[in-house]
C-alpha cells in the first residue's frame, strides 16, 4: 500500500478513535427512558455525566437532585418512573407487596436510576451480598462489585432491573424483616421458601411438574407496612440519613411524579 495512504488512513483511525472517546458509542435501548435522559444531558454538560464502558451507559457523577440542572430533574422522574413502574406494579400484584414501597426505594436509592452503581451492576436497591447466601446458592447471582458506601462493600450484580426488583423483595421477606409485618409475613413466607429451594418464581413449575400457586390472594401489605420493616432496622444501615419519615417522603415524591404525568 502506498505510504501516503497508509498515513491517510491513520489520521482517519486516529480521528475516529478520539471522537469515539469523546461521544459515548452507543445510544440508549428503546424504552430506556433515563438513558435518553441522561444522553441529552451529557450533550449539554458533559462534565456532570460519566460512561461505563462495562455496560455501555451513563451515570451522574454526583446523583443528587442539586448536582442536576433544574429543567432536567422532573423529566429524570418521570423517565424513571415510566421505566419501572409497570415491573414494580406486577411484582407488588404477584408478592402482596404496594408497588409505591418498591418504586420509592429504586428512585431514593439511584437518585431516579441515575446513579454508578445501577448503571454499572443493574442493582437498584444497594443489595449487598453480606449475609446473603440465598443470592448465590438459590438464585446463582454470585458475582459482586466492590464500592465504598462509605466503606468498602461487595454489591451484587444483576442482568436486569427486574433481576434486582425479585431479589429486593427476597430481601425485603428475609425472616428479620418478616417479623415487623403484622402478622410476621404469614401471607408471603411460604412462597418466599418455595422459590429459594427451587430457585423459581413460585407460580412457575419446577422441572418435576409442581407449582406452590398461580396467585396469592390475599390482602397486599401497605407501603407504611413495608417500610416499617427495613426502615431503622438494626442490620440495615447502608443509609446514614435514612429513616421511616424519610422513606415517607420518598413515597410522597413518587405519587406527585405519577400525578404530574
Amino acid at each position: 500500500m502506498d505510504f501516503r495512504k497508509l498515513l491517510m488512513l491513520s489520521g482517519i483511525f486516529m480521528l475516529a478513535t478520539a471522537l469515539n472517546a469523546a461521544t459515548p458509542p452507543v445510544p440508549p435501548v428503546m424504552g430506556d427512558s433515563v438513558q435518553s435522559i441522561l444522553r441529552e444531558l451529557y450533550q449539554q454538560r458533559p462534565d456532570l455525566v460519566g460512561f461505563i464502558p462495562e455496560t455501555q451507559r451513563l451515570y451522574l457523577f454526583v446523583p443528587r437532585a442539586e448536582a442536576i440542572p433544574a429543567k432536567f430533574y422532573p423529566r429524570l422522574q418521570a423517565a424513571f418512573l415510566y421505566d419501572i413502574s409497570g415491573q414494580c406494579r406486577y411484582y407488588g400484584q404477584r408478592y402482596l407487596a404496594d408497588w409505591r414501597a418498591l418504586a420509592s426505594k429504586a428512585a431514593r436509592e439511584t437518585c431516579w436510576g441515575a446513579s454508578y452503581l445501577c448503571n454499572r451492576t443493574f442493582n437498584y436497591f444497594g443489595i449487598r451480598h453480606s449475609a446473603k447466601p440465598w443470592l448465590c446458592e438459590s438464585f446463582y447471582f454470585c458475582e459482586s462489585l466492590t464500592r465504598n458506601d462509605p466503606f468498602p462493600a461487595d454489591f451484587a450484580l444483576f442482568p436486569n432491573f427486574e433481576a434486582s426488583l425479585w431479589m429486593f423483595i427476597h430481601t425485603m421477606y428475609s425472616n428479620h424483616f418478616l417479623e415487623r409485618l403484622p402478622d410476621s409475613g404469614a401471607r408471603v413466607a411460604e412462597a418466599i421458601e418455595f422459590e429459594r429451594m427451587n430457585q423459581i418464581h413460585y407460580w412457575e413449575r419446577t422441572s418435576y411438574g409442581i407449582n406452590y400457586r398461580e396467585q396469592l390472594r390475599e390482602a397486599p401489605y401497605t407501603a407504611e407496612e413495608l417500610i416499617y420493616t427495613w426502615s431503622e432496622h438494626p442490620i440495615n444501615n447502608l443509609c446514614v440519613d435514612c429513616n421511616r419519615a424519610t422513606d415517607l417522603d420518598w413515597i410522597a415524591r413518587l405519587e406527585l411524579v405519577a400525578q404530574r404525568n
